[in-house]
């Protein structure tokens, strides 16, 4: 089932099969070899009787003669279930007990069934049309005058009782093999419970390593484990120390490029009223010097932090896209931008919006032709959805999945590392949200984001 079995599950299943396969030959084969077993004592007792009738038959002037009453009496009771016939050399009839009275059987049946006997031979058979069971046994009799004389004895017994001890062990036989079934695949559960404990208390162990309770796998498992938890605590070891390099590595960058930004940001105050056209310059080189420092910070708050958090606040969308809109209208004096927003708030971080925003509009300038769209709405239950759209050569349908991934470029003559989308869709991803890439309107690209 491409329903997802544990372990645990797919190996009892097998075994559960593999009893069941086993134990429904066992049966069969049991329930043959008492058949074989049944059939040989039927055979046994009809032998017996048939010793029975020689021992009191007599032969006068070539006619076998038997007592009326025999020992036996079920030989005497018609409809009792046994019953004996004897016939000569040519195959006729020549006695038979008062219980076969109302018994028809034809020539062609005793030709087909006796004739082909020698003296001192038996068979014992089933005759299926009557549902009786026979033994015929032919035997060569010598008279005083040394005349010798064919004839066949045959004795026959209803298979009534033969089959009501065959239900009756089949009954019992599948009875107990069922019980039997079910208390192995109990057996087996509990043994499989035992030999996969270790395997639940890796689990749990891994759950704790995750969720900060202990910082590597250090109970006893099995010889068949040692190798396994062994890698894992170095692919741990391994991961923390890749990850601690990694925010070292953020801060030492946030701390060196803080002494320059502050550096950049004093210069800024002290240049001359009139030089590069005096307050306007100082202005923009001050807000975007305190923006790079807005952003170190922030990056360096995200290094420094194991585990994301989202702060949940409520952000008025419009003042923070007219800012981004400003700030990037210098950098790309040429494009025109154009605005939509309805009556948004955005509930998080103001620095992961201006993020998300900020690569988005830059790559909707450097990718665009003259125009960039800007759109956001909320939506009942808090769904915000913000829209970007240029009127570039937009993004191929078979490479709008490509673009999200960290260091992949459509045109490698813009100037970029291509990480830009990645980190929004990482934000986004955080926030339980997703990105929906497809054309504009305008004729390029338009992305949408959605925060649920």
């Amino acid at each position: 089932m491409a329903a997802n079995f544990s372990l645990r599950n797919r190996i009892l299943w097998s075994a559960a099969i593999v009893l069941l396969v086993f134990l429904s030959l066992t049966g069969l084969v049991l329930d043959q070899a008492f058949q074989r077993t049944a059939e040989q004592g039927i055979a046994e007792k009809l032998r017996i009787q048939i010793y029975g009738l020689l021992s009191v038959t007599e032969l006068d002037q070539g006619q076998i003669l038997l007592p009326e009453a025999l020992q036996e009496p079920r030989f005497n009771n018609p409809g009792s279930g046994l019953l004996a016939l004897v016939r000569d050399g040519q195959g006729t009839e020549v006695w038979r007990s008062e219980s076969g009275i109302t018994l028809d059987l034809s020539p062609q049946q005793s030709e087909r069934q006796y004739q082909a006997l020698r003296p001192g031979q038996d068979r014992f058979a089933k005759l299926e049309s009557e549902q009786l069971f026979y033994l015929a046994y032919k035997i060569l009799w010598l008279d005083a005058d040394e005349r010798s004389y064919e004839y066949t004895f045959i004795v026959m017994e209803s298979v009534d009782g033969y089959e009501t001890q065959l239900t009756s062990f089949r009954n019992n036989l599948w009875g107990w093999l069922g019980l039997v079934g079910v208390a192995l695949i109990l057996v087996q559960a509990l043994v499989m419970n035992w030999g996969l404990r270790s395997l639940s208390e890796l689990a749990k162990d891994l759950e704790a390593i995750e969720s900060g309770e202990q910082n590597s796998l250090t109970a006893s498992y099995p010889k068949e484990l040692t190798g396994v938890t062994k890698n894992l605590n170095v692919l741990i070891a391994s991961e923390r120390s890749q990850r601690e390099k990694y925010r070292t590595t953020m801060a030492d960058l946030a701390h060196s490029i803080k002494t320059p930004l502050a550096i950049l940001k004093n210069a800024a105050n002290d240049m001359p009223a009139d030089l590069q056209r005096g307050e306007g310059v100082k202005s923009l080189i001050d807000e975007q010097v305190s923006r790079m420092d807005e952003i170190v910070g922030y990056q360096l708050e995200r290094a420094r932090t194991s585990r994301s958090s989202v702060i949940k606040r409520s952000i008025d969308v419009e003042p923070v896209m007219k800012k981004l809109q400003l700030a990037l209208q210098k950098v790309y004096p040429d494009t025109a931008f154009s605005t939509a927003v309805e009556t948004s708030t955005f509930f998080g971080d103001e620095r992961d919006f201006m993020e998300i925003l900020g690569n988005l509009i830059d790559n909707a300038c450097k990718y665009g032709r003259s125009t960039v769209a800007l759109s956001s709405k909320s939506l009942e239950g808090g769904t915000l959805i913000v829209v970007v759209e240029d009127d570039g050569p937009g993004i191929p349908k078979t490479k709008r999945k490509g673009v999200l991934e960290r260091g992949a470029r459509m045109d490698s003559r813009a100037p970029g590392q291509g990480i830009g989308l990645a980190v929004v869709l990482e934000i986004v991803d955080r926030y339980g949200g997703d990105i929906t890439i497809d054309e504009s309107t305008l004729g390029g690209a338009r992305i949408s984001i959605r925060f649920s």
